[in-house]
């Protein structure tokens, strides 16, 4: 029982469980825990290869840094738009990932910005 619950802790931790994150020090945190960790709510990878086309738009316009080749190689898919992001934002990666979130939670299906 012991293994399993540090297998499922180490899952928590690496953010595996779908549409769940979980961090330390980030202020967009919408619940603590017991362990102190704050949960946060992070794009979820379906989400964010069915809105690639709005959303590469976006992100080109706010971080430049990324180029059209980025893009082309990143395709939608989350895992390399993190390791992009982790390349030419580095030390600004947390604040990517914050836009990101937010860029997610306010624009609908199509991409398109809600009207709240």
């Amino acid at each position: 029982m012991k293994r399993y619950l540090a297998m499922f802790g180490v899952l928590v931790l690496s953010g595996l469980i779908t549409g769940v994150g979980v961090a330390a020090d980030r202020q967009a945190a919408t619940t603590d825990d017991s362990s102190g960790y704050s949960i946060i709510k992070v794009v979820n990878k379906d989400q964010f290869q069915g809105k690639w086309k709005e959303f590469k738009g976006d992100l080109k316009k706010k971080w430049g840094k990324f180029t059209d080749d980025d893009l082309m190689q990143i395709e939608g898919d989350y895992d390399k738009f993190e390791g992009k992001m982790q390349k030419r934002y580095g030390d600004r990666r947390e604040e990517v990932k914050k836009w990101t979130d937010e860029w997610f939670e306010t624009h609908d299906a199509m991409g398109r910005p809600r009207n709240n």
